[in-house]
């Protein structure tokens, strides 16, 4: 699963919720906790078109709500050019 090089029991059941959540919203990307820290890698890294458009391979956030504000824009940006 997502969790990655984070314990899951070092997650509270909250966040557990959150990253069951993400992932499962997210299916593009890969997310972690890390040390309280998300994180979501995309699977397919953005060409340099893509890139230049504000697409990004990894994305850092302190918390789940503000991952996902991030990977919704992340979306926005795929459905723009196309390739969402």
């Amino acid at each position: 699963m997502g969790v990655g090089r984070c314990h899951m029991d070092d997650l509270s059941a909250r966040d557990r919720a959150h990253l069951a959540a993400l992932e499962s919203t997210f299916p593009g990307w890969r997310i972690t906790v890390r040390d309280g820290v998300w994180l979501a890698i995309r699977h397919d890294p953005p060409t340099d078109a893509q890139r230049d458009l504000g697409l990004q391979h990894r994305l850092t956030r302190p918390d789940p709500i503000e991952l996902v504000h991030a990977l919704s824009d992340q979306l926005g940006i795929l459905a723009q050019i196309g390739a969402a």
